[in-house]
């Protein structure tokens, strides 16, 4: 954007200081315009784990679904499998090198016979992927909490809703594990999963599922 000039005649000088000016603008006006879409990023979020929240007060979903890639997710998964007294736990994206056992020695409880873990998913879409897998293989399973980070909510929905298929009859919930954004590493985070977002979206409109899948 260049700003229109006052005067007939200027100098190079006050025609620089225009440009600049009128490129500082457009700057601001991107950078608000990708901060608000950061902010329904995390309204959505949270709108999403009240949703859940209130879904089973009655009763427990049939299986908890931990993303991992973010501090405090397992814990977290941990955490609601024991207050919906949910034992069934499984958790997608493992380190090949992780276990069971050392996976939730810091989450504070001896319940591990019904935990699984899945150690092939590289990615967001790999989680998904292999999360319908899991659940098309265990008839029964049908109401499903995921958990992960706030800012990587949105996304994960994204992909569910493009890869689920017409006979699938499950009902996908979600809690999300809230970051700090005081913390400028977190701003950062959520930044990028802004632009994650998007290139997924252009992913996925192209994407041959037979095909390798290549999304971080």
């Amino acid at each position: 954007m260049i700003l229109k000039s006052k005067y007939v005649f200027e100098s190079k000088t006050t025609k620089m200081y225009r440009h600049i000016q009128g490129m500082l603008i457009l700057f601001l006006a991107i950078f608000l315009t990708y901060s608000f879409i950061c902010s329904i990023l995390l309204l959505d979020a949270r709108n999403e784990t009240k949703n859940a929240k209130t879904s089973f007060v009655q009763t427990p979903p049939d299986l908890i679904v931990a993303f991992t890639g973010g501090p405090g997710r397992i814990e977290y998964a941990i955490k609601k499998a024991q207050e919906f007294k949910q034992p069934n736990v499984f958790i997608t994206g493992v380190h090949e090198k992780n276990s069971v056992k050392n996976l939730i020695n810091s989450a504070d409880t001896q319940e591990t016979e019904h935990i699984e873990l899945d150690y092939t998913a590289r990615n967001t879409v790999e989680n998904v992927v292999n999360t319908l897998k899991y659940l098309r293989n265990n008839r029964g399973l049908n109401k499903i909490l995921i958990i992960s980070s706030d800012y990587h909510i949105m996304r994960i929905k994204q992909i569910i809703n493009t890869l689920i298929k017409d006979d699938d009859k499950f009902v996908f919930y979600f809690s999300a594990v809230p970051s700090n954004y005081l913390n400028l590493r977190n701003i950062k985070i959520l930044y990028t999963e802004t632009f994650k977002l998007v290139r997924t979206k252009i992913f996925l409109m192209f994407w041959d599922q037979k095909s390798p899948i290549d999304v971080s």
